[in-house]
């Protein structure tokens, strides 16, 4: 099987640990909150950044402001990000996470650990290494041509 399909199957593995982890989440309602993984990467950006602004988010994300905006306002509208002026500099905005944006971050962050929880009962040592290592690549590799 070729690096690009076990890829796939990866993600995919993963998306039913979400899935499953919905459903049990202890006090959840069905219907739990779903987000895409571009969503749950400016929650955490906002989560890890206290009073973040838009600029300053979309630098951190690496994308352009423009996208950055599309992502928060949507963000914002699905009530998972609170959007406050500055008391300093009321030109600009701060962002944090609502309520249900922080309980939504903790949910998907806790299924992701289940995910890693899976993956080293079911590997050895030397196995948890070699996925150690791979992974670093995939981090620490670039991605663009040129780089």
């Amino acid at each position: 099987m070729e690096l690009g399909d076990l890829f796939l199957q990866v993600i995919e593995r993963y998306h039913h640990i979400l899935i499953e982890a919905d459903g049990s989440e202890p006090g959840s309602t069905p219907g739990f909150p779903d987000i895409t993984i571009n969503q749950y990467f400016y929650l955490q950006a906002v989560q890890r950044n206290e009073n973040i602004t838009l600029t300053e988010l979309a630098r951190i994300i690496g994308v352009s402001k423009p996208s950055a905006t599309a992502a928060i306002t949507k963000l914002i509208s699905d009530n998972f990000v609170i959007r406050t002026q500055s008391k300093v500099d009321q030109r600009k905005f701060h962002l944090s996470l609502s309520e249900m944006g922080q309980a939504v971050f903790v949910h998907k962050h806790r299924a992701c650990r289940q995910f890693i929880e899976r993956l080293e009962q079911c590997t050895t040592p030397d196995e948890q290494k070699i996925l150690t290592r791979a992974f670093r690549i995939m981090v620490e590799s670039p991605l663009e041509p040129g780089e």
